[in-house]
C-alpha cells in the first residue's frame, strides 16, 4: 500500500464547535456527547494521529484516527481540549487566521448568535500540548469563487501566520466549506501544502492527498450514529448517505458570502 493509500485509509472526523450554547444548525456538539464519543473511541482502541506524525504510528497495533476542528473556535479550547487530555488524544485545529481572537462575523449568523475564535495564546498552548495547527485560510471564503490572486493570498498568508506562531512548517489546509477543484488543489500545492481536506462532497479519488475526505460529526448525532461513521457495513453506508444529504446546505454559506460582497460593492 502506497503512502497516499495508507493516509486515505485513516478516518478523519470533522468537528466545529464543542459548546453548551445552542444555535440554528448542526455544528454545535455538546460537551457531554463529545466526551461520550471520545471515551468510546478510546475503549475501541483508537489512537489519534495528526498529519505531521501519522506515518510514525504502528498502524498494525492501533486503530489510527485524525480528529479535526474547523474554524478554530474558543469553545474547542474550553470544552474539547480538557476531554482530549484526559483520554490521551490530540487533534488538528484549522484556523481562520484573520479572525484569531475575534467573533465569527464571516458566518451567515442564523439567529444572531456569535462565537469567538481562539486567540494566539490559546493556539500556542494547543500546539505545545501536541496539537497540529492547519490553515483554514485568512477569511473563510469559498476558494472556488475567488480569482487566482485572492486564492494565493488566502493560502499563503494564513500559512505564514501559523508558521510565525509555532515556528514549524504548516503542511495541511482545510478548504472552507470543503469546496475545492483542480485549480485550488494545484494552488495549494504551489503554496507549500502537502495535504488538503475536503468534506464528503467531491469527485476526487480518495488517494488524492490534497483532497482527503472527512466525516462530519453533528450535534444531532447519537452514540449509535457516531459509531456508524466508523464501523463497516450497511449502517455505515446509510450513514454516509445521510451525512451527504444534511451537509449539502452548508455549501449555501459560501454563495451567501459572494452575494453579500456584491451587495456591499
Amino acid at each position: 500500500m502506497n503512502r497516499a493509500s495508507v493516509l486515505a485509509s485513516i478516518p478523519i472526523l470533522t468537528y466545529h464547535k464543542i459548546d453548551t450554547v445552542k444555535e440554528w444548525g448542526l455544528n454545535v456538539v455538546s460537551p457531554e456527547n463529545f466526551r461520550q464519543q471520545m471515551e468510546w473511541l478510546r475503549e475501541q482502541g483508537y489512537q489519534t494521529v495528526t498529519f505531521r506524525n501519522w506515518h510514525k504510528v504502528e498502524l498494525h497495533s492501533a486503530l489510527p484516527i485524525i480528529l479535526t476542528f474547523d474554524d478554530g473556535y474558543e469553545s474547542v479550547y474550553r470544552y474539547a481540549f480538557p476531554v482530549l487530555q484526559e483520554v490521551g488524544f490530540t487533534a488538528v485545529v484549522f484556523v481562520v487566521t484573520g479572525y484569531r481572537g475575534k467573533w465569527n462575523t464571516w458566518d451567515a449568523n442564523l439567529g444572531g448568535i456569535r462565537f469567538r475564535h481562539l486567540n494566539d495564546d490559546q493556539l500556542q498552548h494547543l500546539w505545545e500540548a501536541g496539537w497540529e495547527l492547519g490553515s483554514h485560510t485568512v477569511s473563510h471564503r469559498a476558494l472556488i469563487y475567488l480569482n487566482d490572486a485572492e486564492v494565493r493570498r488566502e493560502l499563503e498568508e494564513s500559512r505564514a501566520v501559523l508558521e510565525n506562531l509555532t515556528g514549524v512548517e504548516v503542511t495541511v489546509v482545510a478548504y472552507p466549506f470543503g469546496r475545492q477543484n483542480a485549480r485550488i488543489r494545484r494552488m495549494a500545492h504551489q503554496a507549500g501544502y502537502r495535504f488538503g481536506c475536503r468534506n464528503l462532497w467531491g469527485r476526487t479519488g480518495n488517494e488524492e492527498l490534497l483532497a482527503l475526505k472527512r466525516i462530519p460529526v453533528y450535534g444531532t448525532d447519537s452514540l449509535k450514529t457516531f459509531r456508524r461513521k466508523l464501523e463497516p457495513g450497511v449502517g455505515h453506508t446509510w450513514e454516509m448517505l445521510r451525512l451527504r444529504a444534511i451537509s449539502w446546505p452548508a455549501r449555501l454559506t459560501g454563495m451567501y458570502q459572494v452575494a453579500k460582497m456584491k451587495v456591499g460593492k
